[in-house]
């Protein structure tokens, strides 16, 4: 089978999400990345919610790659990284703007050893700047980047998003800017920076009400309750329903969506009928009322019923799912978004599906997401050294001796 990325190489510097995520897309499509881990512990990702000791949420983030532990402090340690380096495309890195250069790892230091390499990193709030020292983290990206302000109920404190949205949209910035970095380099032969960060991710997020507020006076207060965006009115919003369960109403976007919801569900006379609706984005005047037959409506069936009675009558499903409902929906199973693989610790283990499906090259699931330092021979034996020069290694606490305590537990048991 075609892989998109097979034969480009990444050394992978990258924890928790903004990072990992991001480079597990090129990894997903067939890049060789290699994880440089601390020995025994590991990322910092690696810890809780763990089963079995073994963190879920680096699972989620670090399929497809393979893993090697080095005390990167030591000049052995370097040295395996410049050598690594000869042969590799890209480095990629999340720490604070400064550390890589620090520790020996610059731009410029990649460069000397191999001027195709692409160093890309994905910060807080970008690598100079007045925040440039500031530390960065995804409730602190959505707060300065507008998005918590235009989330949840006007008459209701702020929200935040139910998700770390930063950090996964900042993971998305760092693989295209990786992807199109590569695809330039066909053309100039040189490797670049690419500078990724988790503020300018959430202020791009909302594109399209920046274009109106920066040139217009128009603006965008929290919509009202319920509501799913101050720019529409309540023929866009949530709604409960007879069992409790939410529903999802896009009727904004919708030709006759009065006529066809009070068909749905039942509203006598027809909402389209009264004069009081005739503007259909309702941002003010008569909403309140309204939003409020819709809520009266709406607790008349349950959400199933909801979703038959709105197919009837061809208005698009809008179940509000909780995350195991969602896995369940007929839709989100056709997609194939659950994939499984073998973890050597944890055994079978499920996570998240490809979202996007290439016809000629698409995603694989090929090696499970790595313990510590499980491919430190596999990988250095790839770069030349010796069985013995690993073994001299691992002695003297360069390179991580997890695979031979492993293979040492398991013969006491």
């Amino acid at each position: 089978m075609n892989l998109a990325f097979e034969g480009v190489r990444m050394i992978d510097f990258t924890q928790i999400e903004q990072g990992p995520a991001g480079t597990q897309v090129l990894a997903d499509f067939g890049a060789d990345v290699i994880k440089i881990e601390r020995i025994d512990v590991g990322e910092m990702g690696r810890g809780k919610p763990d089963i079995n000791g073994v963190g879920l949420f680096f699972m989620a983030n670090n399929r497809n790659k393979r893993s090697i532990s080095i005390d990167i402090r030591k000049p052995e340690g370097k040295e395996i990284i410049y050598k690594m380096a000869e042969t590799s495309d890209i480095v990629a890195s999340n720490f604070r703007p400064g550390v890589m250069d620090r520790i020996g790892f610059g731009f410029e230091k990649f460069q000397e050893i191999n001027q195709r390499i692409i160093w890309a990193v994905a910060s807080g709030y970008g690598q100079t700047g007045p925040y440039e020292k500031r530390a960065g983290q995804d409730l602190l990206a959505q707060a300065l980047g507008g998005l918590i302000a235009m989330t949840g109920e006007r008459d209701a404190p702020p929200t935040t998003a139910g998700t770390w949205i930063a950090d996964y949209l900042g993971a998305m910035m760092l693989a295209q800017g990786i992807m199109i970095a590569l695809a330039a380099r066909e053309h100039t032969g040189r490797g670049q920076i690419v500078d990724t960060n988790l503020l300018n991710g959430m202020i791009a997020s909302h594109i399209q009400e920046n274009a109106v507020v920066l040139n217009s006076d128009l603006r965008y207060p929290r919509s009202e309750r319920g509501g799913g965006h101050s720019g529409a009115g309540p023929l866009y919003g949530v709604y409960e329903c007879k069992d409790g369960n939410y529903y999802a109403l896009m009727g904004g976007f919708i030709n006759d969506s009065l006529s066809r919801v009070s068909d749905a569900l039942d509203i006598q006379p027809s909402l389209d009928e009264d004069p009081r609706f005739k503007d259909i984005d309702l941002r003010s005047g008569y909403s309140a009322e309204l939003r409020s037959a819709l809520e009266e409506a709406f607790k008349k069936f349950t959400r199933s019923e909801v979703e038959e009675r709105f197919d009837r009558v061809n208005l698009p499903p809008g179940s509000v799912y909780d995350i195991e409902e969602m896995f369940e929906d007929p839709q989100v199973v056709h997609n194939d978004m659950i994939v499984e693989t073998e973890h050597p610790v944890y055994g079978a283990v499920k996570l998240t599906g490809f979202p996007m499906k290439l016809s000629d090259t698409p995603a694989t699931m090929r090696i499970a997401p790595p313990t510590v330092g499980e491919h430190n021979e596999e990988v250095l034996g790839e770069l030349g050294y010796t069985e013995g020069q690993i073994r001299d290694l691992q002695a003297a606490g360069i390179l991580g001796s997890e695979n031979i305590n492993r293979e040492k537990a398991a013969a006491a048991d």
